[in-house]
């Protein structure tokens, strides 16, 4: 699974929903990259690019906004 739910994604990782919200006010994740708002207007985690940016920091997100 490529895509989960905010809640989801914080039940899993033990990341609180305010931390999440943080990453994106800070730009550590980019809307369309790690995350994104569905058309249900739900918050989705992109699983695949999270794990990319935890191995690699923000290197990652920089390098998945050239990719396509």
């Amino acid at each position: 699974m490529k895509w989960v739910k905010l809640k989801k994604y914080c039940e899993t990782s033990g990341d609180s929903v305010d931390a999440v919200h943080a990453k994106r006010k800070k730009g550590m994740w980019l809307n369309g990259v790690q995350c994104k708002v569905g058309p249900d207007g739900n918050l989705w985690i992109n699983l695949l690019e999270v794990d990319k940016w935890v191995e690699n920091g923000n290197k990652a997100t920089n390098c998945s906004l050239h990719v396509e």
